[in-house]
């Protein structure tokens, strides 16, 4: 996944998930989330659930590169992810993600949503360091598995998208488990949209609800369905 969107206020996203947070500016609305940019995430806080900044783009200290996104099979050969899905689960908060159909010259934008929800739950992973002033930065990485059927034309692998029975248990220290079971999209392609976008969303300084507008197919090729 290389850019997602979040448009959901924060009443939504509080109701949706039972995080509370007084960062008014963490839910205005982005249409072009790409790596590096901060954002809200839901964790555990103590007993209760916390909505807290975090930026895209996972940090680890023996690292010298940052996890935009880690495959669920990756947790079973690695004991430090295997650490972080135990310790540090994460919800991200998204109203829907953008894929890119590669298989053309020009690979062309589509948006693909949920549309039985505002606002959907990404499973994810986060570390946490202070800095030198005393701050705590937050840092995230989404978690894909394979792709359903209705991603599957555009690419071979997906966003984990959680259901909310499954919210309390993912932040609640059963991650690890549900990974070794591992995730599958199928059960979502009732309820999942997508469609074509402007090429406008190619470049990450536009910023606008134009981006998620659905255009009409102008090539035989462009449609999802197509291999």
């Amino acid at each position: 996944m290389k850019r997602y969107v979040l448009e959901a206020d924060k009443f939504i996203i509080e109701e949706a998930f039972g995080g509370q947070t007084d960062a008014e500016s963490l839910f205005n609305p982005n249409y072009n989330v790409i790596p590096g940019n901060t954002m809200p995430i839901v964790v555990k806080d103590g007993d209760n659930r916390a909505v807290v900044s975090s930026v895209w783009g996972l940090k680890q200290e023996e690292a010298d590169d940052d996890f935009f996104e880690i495959g669920q099979e990756e947790f079973a050969e690695n004991d430090n992810l295997k650490e972080l899905a135990k310790n540090s689960p994460c919800i991200i908060p998204v109203s829907g993600f953008y894929k890119w159909k590669e298989t053309v010259d020009d690979p062309l934008p589509f948006y693909l949503r949920v549309l039985t929800t505002e606002v959907t739950g990404l499973a994810g992973i986060y570390t946490s360091f202070e800095q030198e002033d005393g701050r705590l930065i937050h840092s995230f990485a989404v978690i894909t598995m394979p792709a359903n059927a209705l991603v599957e034309p555009l690419d071979d692998r997906m966003p984990v998208i959680l259901e909310e029975k499954d919210f309390g248990r993912w932040l609640n220290g059963n991650a690890s488990d549900m990974l070794e079971k591992g995730f599958s999209g199928n059960h979502l392609l009732p309820d999942m949209s997508v469609f074509r976008v402007p090429e406008l969303v190619n470049d990450p300084s536009n910023n606008s609800k134009e981006l998620v507008q659905p255009i009409p197919k102008l090539r035989n090729y462009d449609g999802p369905e197509d291999d």
